[in-house]
């Protein structure tokens, strides 16, 4: 057998280290193996991921309690496995083995190999799903890793290795047999599992075949699904991140048994990793883009791609993990864990100008621009959405993804009404069909300008998705981030005819605190509370955020500044509360906001800090404002042709 990713022995000792490192995990993994003895399991991104739930004995693997169809594809998945084998190398206790033998002759006893499906279900929907490829890859990839944590107790016996390494050429077959679309990220999960069996079983005589047509396969989809900017094709923060580790551990396994990727692979492999650091905000996390969650842990890709491609650079901006423990050694493991330096913030702002998305920089910002496509499935109605953070502090944020189970709260997470941009009559900018599918036509963005300087950076971009409306509306965004004297400027253009009602919205972090004031013209008619400027307060961060507006154009009922309850996930199936800030009202003609966002530590907050004038017109389509703080007047004025921007005193 050849040395695989590391040996047995390495393993053995690998545990050592991560009770050491990583004591909660450790104590995790011992209690899904515990649990999963008594056949009970807790499944990641399905909407029970905290309940044990019990599934017969023995197990029924089509079983499925709950609405959510991801629960029996991810149940099998078998990704209990890897901790069963984890609790076995730290604890030595054979009842850990004999659940993973057990598991898997039920498994195989229930799940006959198919014979024969009709194309489309083997490869994307087949329902309820055990032996649809994604599973089939990686349920595969949980095996052979379980394998060789166990491989060296007498429970394993030679009648058990030969059911093994047959059901892991029936998988293999089964893979060759049915092809996916190299177009999405599936197929890169069906070849890592195919190239993972062909060099684990190396002296099959088939796996030479499932290791070139696996490597040739994966190389497609490097091509078709990750473009020149490295940017995965799905353009989510998820789904790229997800693509790093489905690309990059075939490629290191290629390298640990001697059949290696072409160079061009690599290069395309560290462009994606270039991304991933460029998402990663100064708390360590990774910006929410569509089907993603708060909680990401955007730096561990990048610490594991970095170890595998040798880069000191992304190991740097990234994170030491325990993937990268079990994938490399204790050795490895060790040597790089000590030369990893505490994690630094970027503050250079990057630009993915093929792809549309935009990240401004500073000392104290963090924002995202989103002027891409929609992605696909896993994309949501955000065209122009922004995320802000300013000292460490987020502020207007993304509301993650919350649920793949079809229903009101899908549709809510997805929907442009939950990002902070601009709806116009409240529909969302692609019409929504389904969970995993939008209807026709796909909004397009395009951005007209982009400036980036020391003292500021500016972008203004359109969408077309409400050009579809029998009343045709352009929104246009101009976003302008102050970096030497600090501001969020945003103008919203909503170019058209016919009466609309418009609403900018802006997500706030849900333990921000509120107050409204300055009421509106016409605010009689409006019910809520109204306001024109809007004072928020996050208390544990001392941050205050001043918002002020103003409207131009076509009025047919008054503009007012409201506040209303919202919701945002940080992780997949939890959701909590938050308030919203919105500024809408009716148009007829080319209507104007804009909004004026000035952050403080609300403990050392100037006095003297004041909008001396903010003024849009809407028939020139321009801004001007003027702001003074702790001495230092900022001036800027921006139209269709010019941004100026100055600072006296």
């Amino acid at each position: 057998m050849n040395p695989f990713y590391v040996t047995h022995e390495e393993l053995r000792e690998a545990a050592k280290i991560f009770l050491q490192d990583y004591p909660e995990q450790a104590k995790k993994a011992i209690d899904v193996a515990e649990h999963a003895g008594r056949n009970e399991f807790r499944l990641p991104y399905t909407m029970v991921k905290d309940s044990w739930v019990h599934m017969g004995t023995p197990i029924d693997w089509l079983h499925n309690p709950t609405k959510d169809l991801e629960f029996t594809w991810i149940f099998n998945r078998h990704w209990h496995m890897e901790d069963v084998g984890k609790a076995y190398l730290l604890t030595g206790r054979e009842e850990y083995v004999h659940t993973f033998i057990r598991h898997f002759e039920e498994w195989l006893a229930q799940n006959a190999p198919v014979q024969e499906v009709p194309y489309e279900e083997a490869t994307y929907f087949q329902r309820p799903g055990p032996w649809r490829l994604l599973e089939t890859g990686l349920r595969v990839q949980s095996w052979i890793w379980t394998y060789r944590m166990v491989e060296g107790s007498p429970r394993i016996s030679d009648a058990f290795r030969e059911r093994f390494f047959a059901a892991l050429a029936e998988h293999a077959d089964y893979l060759t047999r049915y092809l996916g679309s190299v177009e999405i990220n599936h197929a890169i999960m069906h070849m890592q599992g195919l190239f993972m069996i062909g060099a684990f079983y190396a002296d099959h005589p088939r796996s030479p075949l499932w290791r070139q047509l696996a490597a040739e396969r994966l190389e497609l989809c490097m091509l078709r699904q990750v473009g020149e900017e490295g940017v995965q094709s799905e353009l989510t923060t998820h789904y790229h991140n997800g693509s790093i580790g489905m690309f990059s551990t075939p490629y290191l396994l290629a390298l640990k048994t001697g059949y290696e990727f072409p160079e061009w692979y690599a290069h395309k492999l560290a462009r994606m990793g270039a991304f991933t650091e460029a998402v990663i905000r100064p708390d360590g996390q990774a910006t929410p883009i569509g089907d993603s969650d708060w909680i990401s842990h955007g730096r561990r890709p990048l610490g594991l791609l970095g170890a595998i491609l040798n880069d000191e650079a992304l190991l740097k901006a990234g994170e030491v993990s325990e993937e990268l423990l079990w994938m490399f050694g204790t050795d490895v493991y060790l040597r790089m864990k000590d030369s990893q330096s505490s994690f630094s913030p970027a503050t250079t702002s990057r630009a993915f100008e093929q792809t549309g998305y935009y990240f401004i920089k500073s000392e104290n910002h963090h924002l995202f621009f989103d002027a891409a496509g929609m992605g696909g499935a896993h994309g949501h109605a955000d065209a122009l959405s922004i995320e802000w953070m300013w000292n460490g502090q987020l502020v207007f944020a993304d509301p993650g993804r919350y649920t793949y189970e079809e229903g009101e709260w899908r549709r809510l997470f997805k929907s442009t009404h939950a990002h902070n941009t601009v709806t116009v009559d409240g529909l969302d900018q692609t019409p929504y069909e389904a969970t995993q599918r939008w209807g026709e036509p796909v909004a397009n963005c395009e951005t007209l300008r982009w400036i980036d300087n020391p003292s500021f950076s500016f972008i203004e971009a359109t969408h077309d998705g409400y050009l579809r409306l029998e009343k045709p509306v352009l929104h246009r965004r101009w976003t302008l981030v102050g970096k030497d004297v600090d501001l969020l400027l945003i103008v919203d253009w909503l170019e058209g005819d016919g009466e609309r009602k418009i609403e900018q919205r802006f997500y706030l972090h849900p333990e921000a605190l509120v107050e409204l004031g300055g009421a509106n013209i016409d605010s009689a008619a409006n019910s809520g509370s109204v306001a024109s400027w809007a004072s928020v307060v996050h208390p544990s961060t001392g941050t205050l955020v001043n918002m002020h507006w103003t409207t131009a154009g076509g009025a047919a009922s008054g503009f007012a500044a409201t506040e209303e309850a919202g919701w945002i996930s940080r992780i997949y199936g939890e959701k909590e509360p938050n308030r919203v800030l919105s500024m809408g009202g009716q148009a007829n003609v080319t209507a104007g906001i804009a909004c004026i966002a000035l952050p403080q530590l609300d403990a050392i907050g100037s006095t003297d800090a004041s909008l001396e004038s903010f003024d849009l017109d809407a028939e020139r389509q321009a801004i001007s404002a003027v702001y003074t703080a702790n001495g230092r007047t900022v001036r800027v004025t921006i139209d269709r042709d010019d941004v100026s921007w100055t600072v006296e005193g």
